[in-house]
């Protein structure tokens, strides 16, 4: 196998194998959740109302229902699923890349309040445009145009308008310019 063969190579070997683990994981997780899903919900109101909906209606129900088919689907799922090896060097450095973009983005909502929804885009958008692997030209231009877009989808689209960042508090900018970020 050449070199730019094992490169691209699948850290799960060449044959599909229905990702075991990964589904046996989610079956544990799932577990986890319903079993705290009585300290993490209230219950609703117990007056009878013209709006209420019954027991269907309570916090607990709907997430209660999708972890138990979660439970069944994952459990079924990981022992139907063929036994897989795992190249964990690589399998580490493939999702390390996936959990650095969701921590992006975590960080992403958090700088929305002292920044400002463009200047939060732009950082979020360079900073997965880097870890995507972007060089040149294409790191620059691909987290400029994805903020205008993002930035004309929601003030113009949905007309959703954040409110004003701690910057523009902290810094004293023409309206205009504040207006733009």
């Amino acid at each position: 196998m050449g070199e730019s063969e094992k490169k691209s190579a699948s850290p799960f070997g060449s044959e599909p194998t229905r990702g075991r683990y990964l589904l046996a994981s989610i079956c544990v997780i799932a577990i986890i959740l319903f079993a705290m899903i009585g300290h993490q919900t209230t219950p609703g109101s117990t007056g009878q109302t013209a709006m209420s909906g019954g027991w269907w209606a309570e916090p607990a129900v709907a997430p209660g229902v999708a972890l138990c088919l979660t439970i069944i689907a994952a459990a079924l799922a990981t022992w139907s699923a063929k036994s897989e090896t795992i190249d964990f060097r690589t399998a580490v450095g493939i999702y390390s890349r996936a959990f650095g973009v969701a921590g992006c983005m975590i960080a992403a909502v958090m700088l929305m309040k002292i920044l400002g929804f463009a200047l939060a885009i732009l950082i979020f958008a360079s900073a997965v445009t880097f870890i995507a692997g972007f060089r040149g030209p294409r790191l620059f231009v691909i987290p400029a145009v994805t903020t205008i877009v993002m930035v004309l989808i929601f003030r113009v689209g949905f007309a959703i308008w954040f409110p004003r960042p701690l910057l523009f508090k902290w810094i004293d900018l023409p309206i205009q310019l504040q207006s733009l970020l």
